[in-house]
């Protein structure tokens, strides 16, 4: 049987309607359908619906593959490549700086649980924006809104304007044959700025060949990763040309009793493991979500940890601490300079680990545009018009890319020199651990006012209040005065940023939501209320 040989009677008997049921008794922005059919039959027949009521939706083209491709190559970025070194300098020791990794790791892995869980129980793209506006439905659309600006605003363009930023220190490395400095982080900027543009133009105007074209980078991260910890074996067993180090010795020698020093590693290490909410994002392109999201995302989530561990590992056994220090951003191309001749090690593995990088953008660039798509066609943006619009011609959100791009490219261009990278991941990461807790809270809250849902899957509730736990840790700390000595950018500038952005998105959403009933007079508001006409 097919979606359309099914009763439109019998599916409103089913749980075929449960999503757009629960938002409207709760109050909150009507849209969608959550199917409870099997395999695809549900979401065939909520798109094929969509589409007969005039509203162009997204293709699902995304198989588990393709999906578990977008997990790694949006997890595996310019963090596992450029952050150890910062987060060494933050924590003050080796073993502690492996700790940090660990728990990042397990913390990571609890909170991909439980977006597992909010991804298969409302499985509509939006990530946070969905799980907030069903938990929390008072007032109306409050905390989805702010959501939604500080992702579009501040986290997404924050972390793609990082990640392209390492772009250009890597092919800059490549090109001079050692780490970038001076005048030439402008040119490190410079191709930043064309990488955001390019990715932006590949989503746009071939986009199932920016498919492929990531799915063949995460390829090549990985075997980046794994060649890492390939040459950390040998280089253990001292088969390389320079001595092992011994940076395990008194591993623990010179910790961190600083509180911020903590939270400023651990903003990298989870900024490193990012991207494994990218598919509850667009996963109304996702075939058979329900099935393929928690094996994408959790498998892509489980390798990569295996990978950064020993990748970690296979740092402090080629190079010293004092060298990983050195490096700065840059780390791996000294790792592997070290390890190989100067050709291999300064000219063609940097070039390799550019492209890498260069493929994070691209899986962020995905994920960004579609989150902007989806926020325009709930009202909760003006112009929806254009930024909830696909184009027919290449089947992608054309206005969110372009918004997505120019974003971007302003964090790219606005930190002052010398400490953009800290930045970027700082302002970036605040927002993010706001909403991650929010909606971990919204998950428990819904496990008792909306029982009925089905849950495919379902996670612990000590996983869950871990992660609640670290994200108010996240959120508390980064005000706690570091040790050293001042840098240009003050402590607090990034996450005081961050709340003023919060705030001042509150007075927004009473422009848009209650005066100009944005929601009211979205693409979803009209498909619902035919839906309504046909009942």
């Amino acid at each position: 049987m097919t979606p359309t040989d099914i009763p439109l009677q019998q599916l409103r008997q089913t749980a075929a309607y449960a999503y757009t049921d629960v938002r409207q008794s709760s109050g909150s922005s009507s849209r969608g359908i959550s199917a409870e059919l099997d395999g695809d039959q549900g979401n065939e027949y909520a798109a094929e619906l969509t589409a007969d009521e005039g509203i162009t939706v997204l293709e699902r083209k995304l198989g588990l593959w393709s999906g578990m491709a977008i997990v790694v190559g949006s997890i595996i970025g310019s963090g596992i490549f450029s952050s150890p070194a910062l987060i060494l300098e933050s924590v003050g020791s080796v073993g502690m700086s492996m700790m940090v990794w660990v728990i990042g790791a397990i913390v990571s892995l609890c909170g991909c649980a439980a977006y597992m869980e909010l991804g298969t129980m409302l499985p509509r793209s939006g990530g946070e924006k969905e799980y907030l506006d069903v938990a929390f439905p008072k007032p109306r659309a409050l905390l989805p809104f702010v959501f939604c600006l500080s992702i579009i605003a501040i986290s997404f363009p924050s972390g793609l304007a990082a990640d392209a930023v390492v772009t250009g220190v890597y092919f800059v490395y490549s090109a001079s044959g050692k780490p970038a400095s001076g005048h030439s982080e402008w040119t490190q900027r410079a191709i930043g700025l064309a990488v955001v543009v390019v990715c932006g133009l590949l989503h746009g105007l071939c986009s199932r060949t920016a498919i492929r074209i990531q799915n063949l980078l995460t390829v090549v991260k990985v075997l980046l990763l794994v060649l890492i910890v390939c040459v950390g074996t040998v280089g253990l067993a001292n088969g390389l040309h320079s001595p092992r180090s011994n940076s395990f010795d008194s591993a623990f020698h010179g910790t961190s009793r600083n509180a911020h020093s903590y939270v400023s590693a651990l903003f990298k290490v989870f900024f490193s493991y990012s991207g494994y909410t990218s598919l509850n994002y667009s996963i109304d392109e996702l075939r058979n979500p329900v099935r393929n999201l928690p094996r994408a995302a959790m498998g892509g989530l489980v390798a990569t940890t295996i990978l950064y561990i020993l990748s970690n590992v296979a740092f402090f056994v080629v190079l010293s601490p004092e060298a990983i220090r050195g490096a700065n951003t840059a780390v791996a191309g000294v790792f592997f300079t070290t390890a190989f001749s100067a050709t291999w090690g300064q000219r063609i593995i940097p070039a390799f680990i550019g492209l890498a990088a260069f493929g994070n953008v691209l899986c962020a660039t995905f994920s960004a545009s579609r989150v902007i798509f989806e926020a325009a066609r709930e009202g909760y943006l003006p112009f929806a018009q254009y930024l909830g619009s696909v184009n027919h011609r290449f089947q992608a959100p054309i206005y969110a890319l372009a918004v997505s791009t120019v974003l971007s490219a302003a964090f790219i261009v606005g930190p002052p020199p010398g400490e953009a990278y800290d930045f970027l991941i700082d302002i970036g990461g605040y927002p993010s651990w706001v909403f991650y807790g929010l909606s971990v809270v919204g998950l428990l809250i819904m496990r008792r006012t909306h029982r009925d849902l089905a849950r495919p899957f379902r996670t612990w509730v000590s996983a869950n209040v871990l992660t609640i736990a670290t994200a108010l840790f996240m959120c508390i700390v980064p005000f706690v005065k570091p040790e050293g000595a001042a840098t240009s950018i003050p402590y607090w500038a990034a996450p005081l940023a961050a709340i003023l952005f919060i705030a001042a998105s509150i007075p927004m959403w009473y422009v848009q939501i209650v005066i100009r009933l944005g929601l009211d007079r979205s693409h979803y508001a009209l498909k619902t209320q035919s839906l309504e006409g046909i009942k």
